[in-house]
């Protein structure tokens, strides 16, 4: 679990006083490693157990037709922080997410809100922040359905390709998850590109969502069940389906 200096340290790595720039937490490590991806999201996430209804994933894919399906395993560090995510992309790629401030209450339409947090990442994050030898991980495997639109609500398409947040637009995903026998399931979106422009980025994908096809009754998205995966990953640990393991 980090220190009070390292969570200081951390905060201090995306306020706006400390410029562009991303500091180490370690003397010695390399502050500026190539090909680091820093990425600016606001996001929404619910979780739910079991897994999701064909009726929900039909009306998500519009029965098939649209989405991109990804299978994954990353691996969380278990450390009871809920504004701090760190973990290894396909158990290998080091990650770093940090939420810039409080989680805030959103509608993002009628009858459904949650808690937005905007999170900023680094991607690799190796030299950003010091994991100790015997850091504790959980494996989460995820099977993760993703569509993406634009600025103006129009979908666009998706390939291996074109995953990348580049640009402006907001991502809306589903993803059955695994945690060491326990399942279960998660709607998302998250927002990218300027800042200014996520909530209607977030508005504008839940309109394009329903336009068509009106959401299914048993899709209630409210705030009591609505988190990040940090915190869906601390409250996990606190169950006895969890069994971390350590490396």
């Amino acid at each position: 679990m980090p220190s009070r200096r390292e969570k200081s340290d951390l905060s201090d790595m995306a306020s706006p006083e400390s410029g562009s720039a991303v500091q180490p937490l370690r003397p010695g490590a390399n502050p500026s490693p190539p090909q680091v991806l820093v990425d600016l999201t606001s996001e929404l996430r619910w979780f739910f157990d079991g897994r999701p209804s064909e009726e929900v994933l039909s009306w998500f894919t519009h029965g098939g037709a649209t989405g991109l399906t990804e299978d994954r395993c990353d691996a969380y560090r278990l450390d009871g922080q809920v504004d701090i995510g760190v973990k290894r992309r396909f158990r290998t790629v080091l990650e770093l997410k940090l939420r810039l401030g409080p989680p805030e209450l959103f509608f993002i339409g009628r009858d459904v809100d949650g808690w937005l947090e905007t999170w900023q990442r680094w991607s690799p994050a190796d030299g950003r922040i010091y994991l100790p030898e015997n850091t504790t991980w959980v494996d989460v495997d995820k099977t993760i359905i993703k569509r993406r639109f634009s600025s103006d609500g129009r979908e666009l398409p998706l390939s291996e390709e074109t995953r990348a947040m580049t640009g402006q637009g907001c991502d809306a995903e589903i993803a059955t998850v695994s945690v060491q026998g326990r399942t279960g399931w998660t709607f998302a979106f998250a927002a990218f590109g300027p800042a200014e422009s996520h909530r209607s980025s977030l508005e504008l994908a839940w309109d394009a969502l329903v336009s068509d096809r009106p959401c299914p009754r048993r899709l209630r998205l409210r705030c009591t069940d609505s988190c990040g995966y940090p915190e869906w990953i601390a409250k996990a640990d606190s169950g006895d389906a969890v069994r971390p393991r350590s490396s």
